[in-house]
């Protein structure tokens, strides 16, 4: 196993190169004409990559409002077609409980005619003494 002290100077030494690599880096784009050069090129090639990105998210903003537009009159189209199909349904229903309730009084007429009848059967039998 490693020591803590080997342990200690291995971050050291992966720092310090870090560091230096950082610095050449550094020391190009700020101390050369060349690195500079290169600092514009990729500085423009930023600037136009973003714009893009942001065309892209303008556009997709867009298309997300036209959806949402859209949704919104499907929405409406269904809710006007289903209130038109209740108005419907519920003159439908109406003329069928009103020929229902009609059927019950007509059978409630029969029985009471029916009833009547038996009534004066029952009345003109002949009486057992």
């Amino acid at each position: 196993m490693m020591s803590e002290h080997e342990h200690s100077d291995a971050k050291f030494w992966i720092g310090f190169f870090i560091g230096g690599i950082l610095g050449a880096i550094v020391l190009f784009f700020l101390g050369t004409k060349e690195g500079k050069k290169t600092g514009k090129r990729l500085e423009e090639k930023g600037r136009e990559v973003l714009d893009e990105i942001t065309d892209k998210l303008e556009n997709l903003e867009e298309k997300g409002k036209e959806l949402l537009e859209k949704g919104e009159e499907l929405k409406d189209h269904v809710v006007e077609h289903l209130e038109g199909k209740k108005e419907e349904l519920t003159a439908v229903a109406t003329e069928k409980l009103d020929t229902a309730l009609a059927q019950i009084e007509e059978l409630q007429k029969q029985s009471i005619q029916t009833t009547a009848n038996l009534r004066k059967r029952f009345k003109n039998l002949p009486k057992k003494s």
